[in-house]
């Protein structure tokens, strides 16, 4: 699904509020994502704001067990109309602090937002690290025996009670 730019413009208050209930190409969901999104206009840039919330199919990290994770997301991404220019900004090739609103996407001559990317881009950045069925998940103890164990070299055993004096400068 796409939204046209010039919808958005043309729209009451230049503002237009999309809901969305369906599947999401690459996404592994159970049922559809719902997403309300609000479009508004400002100038050189289009602003989203809303929410999405989906069912994502994930697999557990620990136990390698497939299990489903509700993520609910809060949108407020910025579309900048045209080409990001650091030049136009007086930055040219200088580096600069990135503050919150300096965050934005070039839509570099494109009359459309793609809704679904902006779905799947949300939902993805959102799914936890390191994925989790269960807080309590102790893994698979077949995997265990897949896992390196930290095996000291005895000729090393040295090193461990080895005292370094310090010296003092100009000695």
């Amino acid at each position: 699904m796409k939204i046209s730019i010039d919808d958005i413009k043309n729209s009451k208050n230049q503002s237009l509020k999309i809901d969305f209930a369906n599947e999401v190409s690459d996404l592994d969901t159970l049922g559809p994502v719902e997403a309300e999104l609000i479009f508004s206009a400002y100038g050189a840039y289009i602003n989203v704001k809303g929410t999405i919330v989906a069912n994502v199919k994930l697999v557990c990290d620990r136990c390698l067990k497939d299990f489903v994770q509700k993520i609910d997301v809060d949108v407020d991404e910025t579309y900048k109309l045209g080409r990001l220019d650091s030049a136009v900004n007086g930055h040219s090739g200088q580096e600069i602090e990135l503050k919150d609103g300096d965050f934005v996407t070039e839509l570099d001559g494109d009359d459309e937002i793609d809704v679904e990317d902006l779905i799947y881009q949300s939902v993805t950045l959102n799914i936890p690290n390191p994925c989790v069925c269960d807080i309590n998940c102790i893994g698979d103890p077949e995997i265990e025996k897949y896992i390196k164990k930290e095996i000291s070299d005895p000729r090393l055993e040295v090193f461990k009670n080895l005292k370094i004096n310090k010296l003092e400068e100009g000695k």
